[in-house]
This record gives C-alpha cells, structure tokens and sequence, in this order.
C-alpha cells in the first residue's frame, strides 16, 4: 500500500499524552516514529536511525550538532528517512516551537506543505496543568514504561493564578499552530479518546498516513491516577476560578 502523508509530524502542547502516542503508533511494523528528536536533547530516536546512534556514540554526538547547524539537511535526510517503511514522523511540542532558537525548525516545517501534522490536545486543561505540576514539582517523571510502576504523587495546593495562565497560554498556542500549519493535511486526536480506546485512535491515524491497520500495544502507563478532587487540596476554589473563567 501506497502511503498517503509518507512523512509526519505530531504537534502538541506538553502532558498531552504524546509520549503515549509516539511509543503505541510504534506497534505498526511499517511505521519509523520519532520522539523529541528536536528537544532540547535528542531523544526517542526509532527505527534504524536508532540502532545507528546506539552503536556509534560519535555519529550519535555529531547528529545532535548538526540537527541546528543544517536543520534543513537532517530534518530532510536523517529524521524523515523512511529506511524502506511506508511511512516516517517525529512529533515537536508547542513548548519549543515558540521559542527564538527554534524558528528555523518551525520555518521548515511551515514551509513544507506536504508533511502531514497529527495534532495531538487534551481536552481537560485542568488535569494537563496538573499532570505538568506532577513532573515540575514532585516526580521529575515524565514517563513510565509498560508495566513500571508510576512514582508515588502527593496532594497539593494550585497557583490558581499560574493555572488560569497556563490554560490561556495553551489555548493560545494550540490557535496558533492550527493556524501556522493550516495548509497541511491534518488529523486531530484527543488525548481523553486515545486513553479510553489507542486501538481505535491510532487506526484514525493510520488511515490518515495510509499504511493500513495494525494491532497495538500501549507501551507506557499513566503516571498520574488520584483524580483532582483528591489531589488538589484547594479543588473547590480551583473549581470556582474555572467556573468563573468559563473553563468550568
């Protein structure tokens, strides 16, 4: 089968479930998904790309250079070398394509009217700050793979302040990036949709790419799992400023 949208990218705000995303769309032998090759690190490398960098830690160094010395080159020849699968993607967060040393990557992608883009959000923004607040301020966890057990979270008071903020600054930017990238083809995918049913969602996406359907497996687990009602210890001011705020 021929690919539709060969080459790919997933765009997403953080805590989203990308993660969760990347490592499940994994499961289809004919698909090479990149994690945060374009983070501040270089990480979550797949396919043969990945094997590579494993065996040969100098051409692994050298890459992580030169991904922003020639963005163009390596976006072009490394990141989205398919290596004979039907279909190649990486996924690149809201968080750094706002800022200043990312704009020639944003610039390409932009340009580049033929790379599919799965947006990736989360409909519950409360729970998305949350899950962010987890990582910052107690776990420094930000993924636990299959069958891990999740670090232990605690109860604690929300800026409400910091959080009505965030909820802004994300709605901003999910606005803005649907926008920049409004003349590719896309695919949309709720976070809430892909916890409750991945088999389902990740069919959606392999139709929209055009490989065909595989079987999946979920290769991460949640982290956070005390609702907000337990975890927030002021969730009744919480819910009032939300309500307030029209986020309620």
């Amino acid at each position: 089968m021929q690919a539709r949208h060969p080459r790919f990218m997933i765009a997403c705000a953080a805590r989203t479930g990308s993660t969760m995303l990347v490592r499940t769309l994994r499961s289809h032998p004919q698909l090479i998904v990149h994690g945060e090759v374009w983070g501040d690190n270089m990480v979550g490398v797949d396919g043969p790309l990945a094997q590579a960098c494993e065996s040969d830690q100098a051409l692994r160094d050298a890459l992580e250079a030169l991904r922003f010395e020639q963005p163009e080159r390596v976006l072009r020849e490394t990141f989205l070398d398919p290596h004979g699968a039907q279909a190649v993607g990486f996924k690149l967060k809201y968080d750094e394509l706002v800022r200043p040393q990312w704009q020639g990557i944003r610039r390409l992608v932009e340009a580049d009217k033929d790379l599919a883009i799965v947006f990736l959000h989360r409909r519950d923004l409360l729970r998305r700050y949350l899950s962010h607040q987890v990582v910052l301020r107690q776990t420094g966890v930000t993924v636990v793979v299959a069958g891990g057990t999740p670090p232990p979270v605690q109860p604690f008071a929300v800026d409400i302040d910091d959080l009505l903020r965030d909820i802004a600054e994300t709605r901003r930017r999910t606005r803005e990036f649907e926008a920049a990238f409004a003349a590719h083809p896309s695919l949309h995918i709720a976070y809430e949709d892909l916890a409750v049913d991945p088999q389902a969602q990740c069919d959606r996406v392999f139709e929209f790419l055009g490989v065909g359907s595989a079987p999946v497996r979920v290769a991460t687990e949640k982290i956070v799992r005390t609702p907000p009602e337990t975890l927030v210890l002021n969730y009744p001011d919480v819910q009032a400023a939300l309500f307030a705020a029209g986020e309620g």
